[in-house]
C-alpha cells in the first residue's frame, strides 16, 4: 500500500470531504481548486485558482515548475482565450517558460457553486 500525506497549507478552508493535496511517493495530486472571490471575470477566477494550486504545491515543498499535468474544466469554452492568457502568465511568472504542464481543457455543463466558471486540478512530481 502506498503511504499518503494530506498537503493542506496553512489558513486553507476545505468544504469537504477531501483533501487539498496527497502526497503519495514522489507525485502530489491537487484536488480541483475553485474561485474562492466574489468575481464573475474568468480572468480573475483564473488567477485565484492558480494561486490556490501554488499554494498547496509549496505547502507540500515543491514549486509552480514541478506541475505536470493540469486540467481544466471551464463552464463556457468561449472563456478559453482569457483563462489561457492569465494561464500562460502565472506559468512565465513562476518560471516556466519553455516546458509547460501538459494540459487537458474540457467544458463542462455546471459546478457546485454560482458564478463559478473554472476549476483546475494538478499534478507535481516532488
Amino acid at each position: 500500500m502506498v503511504d499518503l500525506e494530506k498537503i493542506c497549507p496553512e489558513g486553507a478552508t476545505v468544504a469537504g470531504p477531501y483533501s487539498p493535496g496527497v502526497k503519495a511517493g514522489n507525485l502530489l495530486f491537487v484536488s480541483g481548486q475553485v474561485p474562492t472571490r466574489g468575481t464573475t471575470e474568468i480572468k480573475e477566477q483564473t488567477q485565484t485558482v492558480l494561486e490556490n494550486i501554488k499554494k498547496i504545491v509549496e505547502a507540500a515543498g515543491a514549486k509552480v515548475s514541478n506541475i505536470v499535468k493540469i486540467t481544466v474544466f471551464l463552464k463556457n469554452i468561449n472563456d478559453f482565450a482569457e483563462m489561457n492568457k492569465v494561464y500562460k502568465t502565472f506559468f512565465e511568472e513562476n518560471g516556466v517558460t519553455e516546458k509547460f504542464p501538459s494540459r487537458s481543457t474540457v467544458e463542462v455543463s455546471n459546478f457546485p457553486l454560482s458564478g463559478m466558471l473554472i476549476e483546475i486540478d494538478a499534478i507535481a512530481v516532488l
